[in-house]
């Protein structure tokens, strides 16, 4: 029986891929197409969501609500895994892990293996973090992401044979 992951137990910074207010959030629904943690930016690529190394991304992956396993230790380790249908936060507030350390209201720039950091020079935006946090945990991120600043690399298959 999966173990259910709620608000018990958790210290004050959210984990990642938690959703980081009550506010209004929308969370899409997309086969992961490789194994994928919890609370990084992802890109869609043949009809699934990979890792997004550079913005512009689709969104950002949610954890479950519950463990892969038999016990506690598996919700440290636990992520999506590939084939499976993984949440996607595309606007909202949801908690991330950072690289460096970030202040409330800094723009929020993606690392090449998808986890965040504050914009710096030459960095293309994703959204802007509601809290501050220290290198190496997790600070809460509001996206809103709606396809902006994204250029067609290919003409849409608009036929149905793609489905």
């Amino acid at each position: 029986m999966p173990l259910p992951i709620g608000y018990m137990y958790q210290e004050k910074a959210l984990g990642a891929g938690t959703v980081g207010t009550v506010q209004h959030y929308n969370i899409e629904h997309v086969p992961a197409g490789t194994d994928v943690n919890y609370g990084v930016a992802i890109k869609i690529q043949d009809q699934a969501g990979v890792v997004a190394d550079k913005a512009p991304i689709f969104g950002i992956t949610t954890k479950r609500g519950y463990a892969m396993g038999d016990d506690y230790s598996a919700i440290e380790d636990d992520h999506w895994y590939k084939g499976e249908d993984m949440g996607v936060l595309t606007e909202g507030a949801i908690s991330v892990p950072i690289t460096a350390d970030v202040n409330r209201l800094d723009l929020a720039a993606i690392n090449a293996d998808g986890t965040f950091k504050p914009a710096g020079a030459g960095d293309t935006a994703v959204g802007h973090f509601l809290t501050a946090g220290d290198k190496d945990s997790t600070a809460i991120v509001y996206v809103n992401l709606t396809s902006v600043n994204t250029t067609a690399t290919a003409t849409p298959d608009v036929s149905g044979a793609g489905k």
